[in-house]
């Protein structure tokens, strides 16, 4: 019995469509904001794509929904032109652009400031209430690079101030139910 080089296995298993279509979904993602361009990427970032070849896309809103719809026939060109895949349609939707939106894909959400809980010349803390108390005062750190909601005065992050003009608490109060 003759063995194949673990080489040759990998290079077969490279071929098929299994392999390929995660690698084709990856360079895809690290290639959005050129092929959309920097507003649209920032409005919109690739989440699937399936066997039959369709790309689902997660937009900011229903408007970009719509705006993208009317773009689907230069972005399937241009992807094919760009990175040679060849894909059947596009499907844009606003349920995916929750929670995961873009830190676990593109990973460019803005960051809250990091202010460690131990800087590197204290001790760890001894007792509860020590540990307690730095973590107050950290939580007090961080909420002063941060607006108010005009609404409860609550720390508030840009980003939610942007969005909603008030914060994420105020905002779902006032939605209705």
């Amino acid at each position: 019995m003759a063995y194949t080089s673990l080489a040759t296995v990998l290079q077969h298993l490279g071929q098929t469509s299994e392999w390929q279509r995660p690698q084709q979904f990856l360079r895809l993602l690290e290639q959005w904001p050129q092929i959309v361009g920097a507003l649209m990427a920032q409005q919109s970032f690739p989440v699937d794509l399936n066997d039959q070849g369709v790309l689902t896309v997660a937009v900011a809103s229903s408007t970009w929904a719509h705006h993208l719809t009317f773009s689907r026939a230069q972005l399937l060109a241009k992807i094919q032109q760009t990175l040679g895949i060849a894909l059947r349609d596009i499907h844009f939707s606003h349920r995916y652009w929750s929670a995961s939106r873009r830190t676990t894909v593109l990973g460019t959400t803005p960051q809250l400031p990091r202010v460690p809980l131990v800087s590197p010349t204290t001790h760890p803390a001894k007792t509860p209430h020590e540990a307690f108390q730095r973590w107050r005062q950290h939580l007090e750190e961080r909420s002063r690079t941060l607006g108010r909601c005009p609404a409860c005065q609550c720390p508030t992050p840009a980003q939610e101030l942007q969005r909603w003009g008030v914060c994420g608490l105020c905002h779902v109060r006032r939605s209705p139910a």
